[in-house]
């Protein structure tokens, strides 16, 4: 928990005018964090000038204001472990929203997934709290006299859109519209803020519960106050993002990997591509380097100039939020993955930039929004369309691991059920006439009224077998039954015979674009048939648009 120290300000008139021998506190004075071995004890300050600034206790370390000639001494007093420089971290604003298409975040949206359930917290320069298109949860000050998180630059309110700016008639829209927003005032009105003030914003957000910490800023040096902080946020199962670092002068980097924070292995490291796809020239790259995103000429929020609210910026700053903002829709749907389950979610969605696999330039790639509610299907899959539109409707739920399972075989307990629920059955669990199925079978019901309605029938030993596996052919015979599909004369597969009970069925829902069957001459009636298979033919059963 933050202390805070009154300050007690003395002035001694000594003259009219002062001495030019004598230095000023700021050239006397520098601002440290002290670090202690076992936990922290400010007895080892009380006889020496100094001025209290943060308390960091998850890692046992103060931010402090001390005499220059007293560091060496703090720095072999047994107590302390270590001493660093507060150095002065920078927003890496470069320059003066396709970011939108180019990370899959309309499939996303389609699917409604908007980071609902979710809390991002903005460590930046603070966040415009009135403006239209920004729903500010909360927030706090650690810079100056700490009494608002007003942001009076503008970056921090622009990456804060790329996040979450809401969903409405005007302005843009961010990758998660849905999750509470926090603003962490850390960097002044000129980006530039010292370490101390960015970690005291860290431990704020970690008592905060927030999800994801988005830092967009950096610095080339290493703290070890920083990083611990860090450490103790992905402890908690907190994500921190950070952007990778801008070469603001066109001479290069001036370190051989990304910028800290982002160096740091419990951080995702975010560089950032132009519109084309390409690395922009600015953004730093190295063998830290974890994802890319949009990071040229991003248009978002701000705060109010030239009678506008809204400007386009371009730096790894604006890259770092779209990583964040897409871990809200991850966090959102997989709520109980861990750090690194999401991760690699994250990194197996991503779009493969460069060469082949991970590289220094684009890390392991192109970040991507969800395409789809489950880990194991991906936006390529042919049948994720599919399995969306049933999810999208209830449907589907998967698997507790978040997994559809797309190439299992179906059983016809399951079919059964997902076709009830498509036609509204009356699915509470009951006895059934079937000897396997009883009240506590999870589709005793919809099993009931689809026999009731004459879509299914058992076997002749009275049983219907619900955990088996359902054949192709039986699967379009119980859809032509469902759905009323209108008859059709015409063969269209060779492997079917006519005089097979199925037959009549496989050819009408063939004849209305349901079903292709296998290189467009096969249906292959006798072989199981998996979820996705199903999953497909359901939904363009419901959704003519969907049919071929």
């Amino acid at each position: 928990m933050k202390k805070y120290i009154g300050h007690l300000l003395l002035i001694v008139l000594l003259g009219l005018i002062a001495s030019p021998q004598v230095a000023s506190a700021d050239e006397t004075s520098e601002r440290v964090i002290i670090g202690f071995e076992n936990e922290i004890d400010t007895t080892i300050l009380e006889d020496l000038s100094h001025q209290l600034i943060h308390t960091y206790e998850p890692i046992d370390a103060i931010s402090v204001s001390v005499e220059k000639d007293v560091l060496e001494e703090l720095r072999v007093n047994p107590k302390v472990k270590w001493v660093e420089k507060d150095r002065r971290v920078k927003a890496t604003r470069q320059v003066r929203n396709w970011g939108f298409d180019a990370t899959n975040t309309n499939a996303s949206r389609d699917l409604q997934i908007n980071g609902d359930g979710t809390k991002v917290a903005v460590i930046d320069t603070g966040i415009n709290r009135d403006h239209p298109d920004l729903d500010v949860a909360g927030g706090a000050n650690f810079v100056g006299d700490g009494s608002s998180y007003e942001d009076d630059n503008g970056h921090g309110t622009h990456v804060a859109g790329v996040i979450n700016a809401q969903n409405n008639s005007y302005g843009t829209l961010g990758v998660a519209p849905a999750a509470k927003l926090y603003a962490v005032k850390s960097l002044d009105s000129d980006g530039i803020g010292n370490e101390a003030d960015v970690i005291a914003g860290i431990q704020w957000a970690i008592e905060k519960d927030v999800d994801i910490i988005n830092l967009s800023l950096t610095s080339p040096y290493s703290s070890t106050a920083l990083k611990k902080m860090i450490d103790r946020a992905h402890d908690k199962g907190i994500f921190v993002v950070a952007a990778s670092g801008n070469d603001k002068t066109g001479d290069g980097q001036l370190t051989e990997d990304v910028m800290y924070p982002g160096r740091y292995d419990n951080v995702i490291s975010v560089g950032a591509v132009t519109e084309d796809l390409k690395k922009a020239k600015f953004s730093y790259q190295g063998k830290s380097l974890d994802f890319v995103a949009p990071g040229s000429q991003i248009y978002s929020t701000y705060i109010e100039k030239n009678d506008s609210e809204y400007a386009y910026l371009s730096g790894t700053s604006m890259a770092s939020p779209y990583v964040a903002g897409a871990l809200a829709l991850y966090k959102q749907i997989y709520p109980d993955l861990s750090f690194e389950e999401l991760e690699d979610v994250l990194m197996n969605n991503a779009e493969d930039l460069g060469r082949p696999g991970r590289d220094d330039v684009y890390g392991d790639g192109l970040v991507q929004s969800p395409a789809s509610y489950f880990t194991d299907v991906e936006d390529e899959d042919w049948f994720l369309n599919y399995v969306n539109d049933l999810t999208r409707k209830g449907w589907i739920q998967g698997y507790p691991d978040y997994t559809f399972r797309p190439q299992n075989k179906i059983t016809r307990q399951e079919v059964v059920t997902l076709i009830g629920r498509s036609l509204d059955l009356d699915g509470t669990k009951r006895s059934t006439d079937y000897s396997d199925v009883n009240q506590y079978h999870y589709g005793s019901g919809f099993i009931d009224s689809a026999t009731d309605k004459g879509i299914i029938e058992g076997f002749r030993d009275g049983t219907f077998r619900p955990d088996e596996s359902i054949r192709r052919g039986d699967v379009a015979l119980i859809i032509y039954r469902a759905f009323d599909i209108p008859t059709s004369n015409e063969h269209f597969f060779a492997d079917v015979n006519p005089d097979r009970y199925y037959s009549e069925a496989i050819h009408s829902l063939a004849k209305q674009g349901i079903i292709n069957g296998y290189n467009g001459t096969e249906f292959r009636p006798e072989q199981p048939i998996t979820r996705a298979e199903f999953a497909t033919i359901l939904s363009k059963t419901i959704n003519p648009e969907l049919r071929s």
